[in-house]
């Protein structure tokens, strides 16, 4: 089975590839132009949009998953869009500036009030048609004083693991944890990658002539 990976963020292609290691392949986005829809105000909405829209133009029947996600920083209330977290400083900026940009504005917040979750939806979608989608949290972290940039350029287009400090990892960063302690975490994408894997376990049986 092969599946085409609605983003253009490499990350996320990887990402998705780990989930469904051994029960399906998964492509970046051919170069079919561009037009996501992200403009919905909720990240289910935008990724079953995404979803369906390049499920609809590309050809041959692909399988296509697509994800939207962003940060709750629930102290800033109405400061912080958490659909915009990756546009909120502006479309042009590097992710070093889109941390920053980021602290700067949580700058007032201390203690408990730096709480972090980050909210991810993933859709499925073949010919036009929403086939699957689920929404998952991750465990609770604490937003981070300073940004390395290191660690930011290392992440490949996830940017917040590098400003988000884990309790249950000893006040360390997301992005200096090992794969494996990344991997053994219940976090969003394990939650996502297991629905995914049963969904298309379905499929496969149902449908095994389906690419």
């Amino acid at each position: 089975m092969r599946l085409i990976a609605a983003t253009r963020n490499p990350a996320k292609v990887q990402e998705l590839a780990r989930l469904v290691a051994g029960l399906a392949d998964v492509a970046p986005l051919p170069n079919a132009g561009d037009g996501d829809p992200e403009d919905g105000d909720s990240f289910a909405t935008n990724a079953a949009a995404k979803a369906v829209f390049w499920s609809r133009r590309l050809d041959g029947g692909e399988i296509v998953v697509a994800t939207d996600g962003g940060l709750l920083i629930p102290a800033l209330g109405d400061r912080w869009d958490p659909v915009r977290t990756r546009r909120f400083a502006g479309e042009a900026r590097t992710d070093v500036e889109r941390a920053s940009a980021l602290l700067a504005l949580a700058a007032d917040l201390a203690g408990d009030d730096r709480r972090i979750v980050w909210e991810e939806a993933l859709a499925v979608a073949r010919d036009g048609v929403l086939l699957a989608h689920w929404v998952a949290t991750s465990p609770p972290g604490l937003l981070a004083g300073e940004v390395d940039p290191g660690p930011v350029a290392t992440g490949n287009g996830f940017w917040i693991p590098a400003i988000w400090i884990c309790p249950d990892a000893g006040g360390r960063r997301l992005a200096e944890l090992s794969a494996a302690e990344r991997a053994a975490r219940p976090d969003h994408w394990s939650l996502l990658g297991a629905n995914l894997r049963t969904f298309l376990l379905q499929l496969s049986q149902e449908s095994p002539a389906q690419p």
